[in-house]
């Protein structure tokens, strides 16, 4: 993705290795705790939008590669 200049990242809301419910059955809509991912995602939000607009375009791929 990034040598395409699309910004990938894997982002997670809890610390997936100590997350008592993390990719089991027991995790269900209950065990999440929603304030801190709205929070996460509106932080995430607020710090995309200069790439979004492209004012803050990541220089650290080289373009040329991609032709």
């Amino acid at each position: 993705m990034a040598r395409l200049g699309v910004p990938a990242h894997t982002i997670s809301t809890t610390k997936i290795d100590v997350d008592p419910y993390y990719h089991k059955a027991s995790d269900e809509l209950s065990t999440i705790d929603i304030s801190n991912m709205t929070q996460i995602i509106r932080s995430i939000a607020l710090s995309a939008r200069g790439i979004i607009s492209g004012k803050e375009t990541p220089t650290r791929v080289d373009a040329s590669s991609l032709r």
